[in-house]
């Protein structure tokens, strides 16, 4: 490596550079060349040196199964904020802490406003609605699905889509078009089928969470208390009785704890400290 490092200006390449550098592509081949040195001993050169190559590092590459053509390629990385060294390998990280985040923040914020305000308008969460639980947690999804998460990146695409529309529906805009609903109470049964719709689907996700392999305790609470919440929610709209809006907040407060506690879990496991969340005995783990 440190042979590497210090001829990598010159002209003249070791035998141990080209094995190094052999398993990347470069732009043009590799031609290698003898001449004698100061000894009159035959050496083995390059008269083509291979451009913008970096060293191998085969302990990253084995540690996280990728070819070492990928892990070659490294980023700058601040050892401040990242409390690792200065170089880093181009990698993914876990983007299921960002959903979880997102949606806890969103319902936290909802769960305020039942519990203390049920009586004010929550426009003010539009923002965070749209942009942070919606948005946000809509591409965390997406790349969940993509780093292998098919049960949770389904679950955050899901709730990302559910805050996203709940975030449109607070538009000034929108208002126009609520207005085919004649009465108010058309208008409350329309809400109703909807928080029960969303309800019976969040109980769906929880039975799931309770078969699924490596399935955890707290998935499983985050769903149920999520459940709660939009069950109660929709009781509310048919009985307009606010002590059940309330209760709904504390659910809601509940389920934020819940998911606020996954995307710690997650985030420390990266850093080889492991936070008890519950795994089933009963569901078999690879």
């Amino acid at each position: 490596m440190e042979s590497w490092m210090h001829n990598r200006g010159g002209q003249n390449y070791g035998i141990e550079d080209q094995q190094q550098q052999s398993n990347l592509q470069t732009p043009q081949p590799v031609r290698p060349t003898t001449h004698e040195d100061a000894n009159g001993k035959l050496a083995v050169g390059s008269s083509t040196p291979p451009l913008h190559t970096f060293p191998t590092q085969h302990s990253v590459a084995s540690s996280f199964h990728l070819p070492a053509e990928y892990l070659n390629m490294t980023r700058a990385a601040s050892p401040a904020v990242l409390a690792q060294g200065d170089r880093r390998p181009l990698s993914m990280g876990n983007p299921g802490v960002l959903g979880l985040w997102s949606f806890a923040t969103v319902t936290i914020l909802l769960g305020v406003y039942n519990l203390f305000l049920p009586h004010k308008s929550n426009h003010i969460i539009y923002p965070t609605a749209m942009l942070f639980g919606g948005l946000a947690q809509y591409i965390a999804g997406f790349m969940d699905l993509f780093y292998g998460g098919t049960f949770s990146g389904t679950i955050l695409v899901s709730y990302g889509a559910f805050w996203a529309g709940q975030g449109m529906m607070m538009l000034p805009t929108v208002e126009p078009l609520l207005e085919v609903y004649q009465t108010g109470w058309d208008l409350a049964q329309a809400n109703a089928i909807y928080h029960f719709m969303w309800a019976f689907y969040t109980l769906m996700l929880m039975c799931i969470s309770l078969k699924i392999r490596n399935g955890t305790f707290t998935l499983t609470w985050c769903l149920f208390w999520v459940f709660i919440t939009l069950f109660l929610s929709a009781i509310y709209y048919i009985t307009n009785v606010q002590p059940v809006l309330r209760v709904a907040g504390v659910t809601a407060f509940l389920a934020a704890i819940g998911a606020y506690y996954m995307g710690c879990a997650a985030v420390f496991e990266e850093q080889k400290s492991k936070w008890w969340v519950g795994k089933y005995k009963w569901c078999k783990r690879s």
